[in-house]
């Protein structure tokens, strides 16, 4: 089978930075010469009046066709790390959904097979009740929004498994627990696995390492997070060879897992940081573009 792995950047990163979309574009094609886009929510300015969205949205399709960039998937963004699914309050839930059926309505808008979030946070009283609000609260209204992206023909809802209990998924066991609760349904729940994820005091040293996560997930992750990683270090570091001299994420390890797992499509998402400190600031453009070439050496 041909070989299709899709790089692609996650604009978490480019927020506040890039707000024009051709201008990003042009430099995505013409500099880092990939072909794909992970657009987050907070970069869709999402909170705007709907009118504005659209607007937004009117731009970014006529960019992305004339620099023949996709969208594979949309994610939620770091402002959007909030409880929602997960909040106690009945109308905050409501609102929620409602968020999330305008999101996968943006995402058929501009071309994604996926629309993903991290599952909804637990405030620290509601940990203590986790399971319970996990079951009645969290993957209920999780399916209510699959029932939408369904009749939206949606390919797959994403969720990404995090690092605390509170966040949901931070270990092997408590994942595949929830991918099989998701999964009871008709509509299909995938992964967006991060490689920079897990929960670091398990007793179980697998579940905080990144190679054995794609062991038993890779096949159900068709979007994976990617950044360099280092020990007791959790920014999203981009690929340089300082970053990469004792970084554990090595490309040519997580390439061989997907072609074990037989995922061949899998989007590549750089999902990246730069504090708005000099001189990260100024070295963004120049540590994407060595990540990309880094990351294509071994494609």
């Amino acid at each position: 089978m041909k070989e299709t792995f899709k790089l692609s950047l996650n604009t978490g990163c480019i927020v506040n930075r890039y707000t024009d979309p051709e201008t990003f574009l042009r430099f995505v094609k013409e500099k880092l010469k990939i072909n794909y886009i992970q657009p987050t929510s907070d970069w869709l300015s999402l909170y705007l009046p709907k009118k504005i969205t659209l607007k937004n949205i009117s731009k970014l399709n006529k960019s992305l066709k004339k620099h023949d960039i996709k969208v594979n998937s949309l994610f939620t963004g770091a402002f959007t790390r909030l409880n929602h699914l997960a909040h106690e309050d009945k109308e905050h839930q409501t609102f929620w959904i409602k968020w999330f059926k305008n999101f996968i309505d943006i995402g058929i808008d501009i071309g994604a097979n996926h629309v993903g979030s991290h599952l909804g946070i637990l405030s620290y009283d509601d940990n203590k009740k986790r399971l319970k609000i996990l079951n009645e609260r969290v993957i209920k209204n999780w399916f209510i929004i699959a029932e939408y992206a369904q009749k939206k023909k949606l390919k797959s809802l994403i969720w990404e498994p995090m690092s605390i209990a509170r966040e949901f998924g931070e270990t092997l066991n408590q994942c595949q627990y929830i991918q099989k609760s998701l999964n009871k349904r008709k509509f299909k729940f995938d992964l967006c696995l991060d490689v920079g994820h897990g929960d670091i005091k398990s007793k179980n040293k697998k579940d905080y390492d990144p190679y054995e996560w794609l062991k038993k997930f890779g096949s159900e992750s068709p979007v994976i997070h990617l950044k360099q990683v280092k020990k007791n270090n959790f920014n999203h570091m981009p690929f340089t060879k300082t970053n990469n001299k004792d970084g554990i994420i090595q490309p040519d390890k997580i390439i061989k897992i997907l072609k074990n797992q037989k995922n061949y499509t899998a989007e590549l998402a750089f999902e990246l940081s730069f504090k708005e400190r000099e001189p990260m600031d100024s070295n963004l453009k120049r540590e994407l573009k060595q990540t990309i070439k880094y990351w294509k050496e071994f494609l």
